[in-house]
């Protein structure tokens, strides 16, 4: 499948290259190499054991990123994530490709889109994140801030959007009302199957996105088919309220705290039922500086389940390159964790 993918991204960028109409029927491509390096250390003051602390290299990697058209109706998107280093599921880099054909973990191939846009409609097919709210979602893996402590506990993102394999083989069909509304319906290949396709199981998801003024909202309900045939409900509720001018606040909300890996730790069985609550706010007071502050707080049964809080500091001194600092602190290990990132968005072409 990698040498199909890679030959057919050759010829497509080859027939642009040579259609001298290309821009007049909006035809383009860009091609990206980007480099991540972070560096994550973490300890727990006053303790010295073994997970007191240590270090990982957060969202360490080598990622690809092909975009373009190739009419004004018709664009494609091929994202690659080529290396995992010191990531929790992803120890070696040959995970990656042993994961290929499996629909239960990510792999190499991220995202691989066709969307078809008449109008008010867009049709979209291909290999995409699940249709489920939560603005965390949005953002492209290879710019996601990943910030540990000891045993792979993560801060700054939701236990939802680390460990659900959000990536799967379907359609999406949009509507969009007006300028201020969006309606989704999605169908693709379940994360609690082994194989796409093969596993017969799916997920269904509807999603209401809006943009109202100041205020914002990515609200979705999915039914996440088991191998048993039953159904596992993720619901999302995400909204965000633009003020002052530079400051965003937003809140999420899932009906579930985790994604349940069973015993042997392999492959998700279910979600894990509770509440997840994810206040944030944003501050971006120039082109070049954008800052964030967190927060994830678990519920279970009525009672806390897990909290943490996590900050970062975004600067970008040239429009190609990135530099990251996180600062987190986990309220049940008395855990402080910290990150520094850098990342380059090299266009190797253009068309």
């Amino acid at each position: 499948m990698k040498k199909l993918l890679l030959l057919s991204a050759a010829l497509l960028l080859c027939s642009l290259a040579h259609s001298q109409e290309a821009e007049e029927n909006g035809r383009y491509a860009e091609f990206q190499l980007i480099p991540r390096i972070d560096f994550n250390p973490y300890f727990t003051p006053g303790s010295s054991g073994e997970a007191s602390s240590g270090f990982t290299l957060g969202n360490t990697s080598i990622y690809t990123l092909l975009e373009g058209a190739f009419s004004e109706h018709v664009s494609f998107t091929l994202s690659n994530h080529w290396v995992a280093v010191n990531t929790p599921g992803f120890q070696e880099t040959a995970d990656l490709y042993r994961s290929t054909l499996y629909s239960n973990t990510n792999n190499w191939l991220d995202v691989l889109t066709f969307d078809f846009s008449f109008g008010n409609w867009t049709f979209t097919l291909g290999k995409d994140s699940i249709l489920t709210g939560g603005y965390e979602f949005d953002e492209w893996d290879v710019d996601c801030d990943e910030l540990f402590v000891a045993d792979d506990k993560l801060l700054y993102g939701s236990y939802l959007w680390y460990n659900l394999p959000a990536y799967q083989w379907g359609a999406k069909v949009s509507y969009a009302v007006q300028d201020h509304t969006t309606l989704a319906l999605q169908m693709v290949t379940s994360p609690f199957g082994e194989r796409p396709f093969a596993s017969g199981l799916f997920s269904y998801s509807g999603m209401l996105t809006g943009s109202y003024g100041p205020f914002s909202n990515k609200w979705s309900a999915s039914a996440l088919q088991r191998p048993d045939g039953g159904f596992e409900w993720l619901v999302a509720l995400a909204n965000q309220v633009e003020f002052a001018d530079d400051f965003i606040f937003g809140f999420d909300w899932y009906n579930c705290v985790d994604v349940d890996y069973g015993f042997d730790g392999e492959a998700p069985v279910e979600l894990i039922k509770g509440n997840t609550f994810r206040p944030s706010l944003a501050w971006a007071p120039t082109e070049q500086i954008d800052c964030k502050l967190v927060g994830n707080i678990y519920s279970r049964a009525r009672a806390l389940y897990d909290a943490n809080v996590a900050a970062a500091f975004h600067y970008h001194p040239f429009e190609f390159l990135h530099v990251s600092a996180l600062l987190g602190y986990d309220f049940f290990s008395k855990t402080i964790a910290a990150s520094v990132g850098v990342k380059a968005n090299i266009t190797l072409f253009s068309l």
